[in-house]
């Protein structure tokens, strides 16, 4: 891991760029990362989640749209970072909800159970991302701090996208196929994939602008992880012939060289496009 030192000195140089690849950030909210007080606060938040993100209980991140995060059963299931605070009012409310059912339970404990619940699960330090003062700086730390401890990350759907899944590929699981995922997937299960994701175009790009979905993607594809594909899921994990250390200079870097902050989009899908399917084309080829 990057120690405190390193990590505020890394955040400290590249300030600016982050500023000048998000100038956006500097008009979002009244807080404003273009004050150098402002700043130093926006690294200090985001080195407790980097730290917090490294040991975190599940070693899982969840990767999605903004609604994982105001999910009751995804909160219920994998907590929130929540280090820093929570970001929504949703969000803390179901928290909150989940942390009395916990407690009660732990109170009265179930003895007949093989594992009863004496102590209560945490729900905060989770794999959801969910922060008071978001930032695209804070967003790469959770990511660096997942890399940086090698866990899994997963992509969690939001409803709509849920329905999506499910109007084009539900039942289409059989045993021969699960059978074929085992030893790296069937081709079937493969174009499942790519025909759901190219109609999903607006969980990578909103309008010209790629989402942070698609940074989370290219951070992973940078820092040597490799998409893992079944019926019920899409998963990464790190691949151990992985060389680059994960840090901030070389992701800004990188996103620079495929013009992300330039909102490149074709250059940009070609990379994710690359990443998921090994073909340049798999995906976009009718995005507007």
């Amino acid at each position: 891991m990057l120690s405190a030192q390193e990590f505020t000195r890394q955040l400290v140089n590249l300030s600016n760029q982050y500023r000048s690849d998000n100038l956006w950030v500097g008009n979002w909210r009244q807080n404003n990362w273009n004050d150098p007080d402002e700043m130093a606060e926006y690294i200090h938040f985001a080195y407790n989640l980097y730290e917090a993100t490294a040991h975190n209980r599940l070693q899982l991140t969840l990767l999605g749209g903004t609604g994982i995060r105001k999910n009751e059963a995804y909160i219920k299931s994998f907590g929130v970072t929540g280090i820093n605070g929570i970001q929504d009012d949703i969000t803390k409310k179901y928290v909150r909800r989940e942390v009395q059912k916990r407690h009660a339970r732990s109170a009265i404990p179930a003895t007949a159970a093989d594992n009863p619940d004496r102590e209560p699960a945490r729900v905060r330090g989770g794999s959801i991302l969910s922060e008071t003062r978001w930032s695209p700086i804070l967003n790469d730390s959770l990511i660096l701090g997942a890399i940086t401890a090698r866990q899994q990350f997963a992509v969690a759907f939001t409803v709509s996208e849920q329905w999506a899944w499910d109007r084009m590929h539900a039942g289409k699981e059989t045993r021969t196929s699960a059978i074929a995922d085992k030893f790296g997937g069937s081709k079937t299960m493969i174009n499942a994939w790519k025909q759901f994701l190219n109609s999903q175009q607006t969980m990578f790009f909103t309008g010209r602008t790629p989402r942070v979905f698609t940074r989370e993607l290219l951070g992973l594809k940078f820092f040597g992880y490799k998409p893992e594909f079944s019926w019920n899921q899409l998963s990464f994990g790190p691949d151990s012939r992985a060389t680059i250390r994960p840090d901030f200079q070389t992701y800004l870097r990188k996103l620079r060289e495929v013009r992300f902050e330039a909102g490149d989009r074709a250059r940009v899908t070609q990379e994710i496009s690359t990443f998921l399917f090994g073909e340049q084309n798999a995906l976009g080829a009718n995005w507007t």
